[in-house]
């Protein structure tokens, strides 16, 4: 438009390792879950989360908080991207993104005081 002048978005570099280093944990997140998923294998939650879980539901456990931390995993990917977005868009997201995560984990925690009888053993 004329008369107007252009903003150029410039990325820093505290952003580019945020970003990496949030679509790494998360990549990390999302293949535990999906782990667990497969495998139905409960060895990468801490052991008082399954101390009072029969070896016959240990399966039901694993398949279902592992689909919760895999969608945990995805949320804290995304939020490595939002930080790639302007300003305004990526402070929007990432507020989105992180209350969303909380619900995740909220969800997480109530499959294994389903199956656990508590949080903690």
């Amino acid at each position: 438009m004329p008369g107007q002048q252009r903003r150029r978005y410039r990325i820093s570099g505290n952003v580019v390792l945020g970003c990496v280093v949030c679509v790494a944990v998360g990549g990390l997140v999302l293949a535990l879950g999906i782990w667990q998923m497969r495998t139905g294998d409960v060895r990468f939650l801490h052991g008082y989360h399954y101390a009072n879980v029969p070896d016959a539901d240990r399966l039901a456990l694993a398949r279902e908080s592992g689909r919760w931390i895999a969608a945990t995993g995805l949320c804290v990917t995304a939020l490595g991207f939002s930080l790639l977005l302007p300003d305004p868009a990526a402070d929007a997201v990432a507020v989105a993104l992180v209350a969303v995560m909380l619900v995740l984990i909220a969800v997480t925690c109530r499959v294994i005081v389903k199956h656990n009888g508590s949080l903690f053993g």
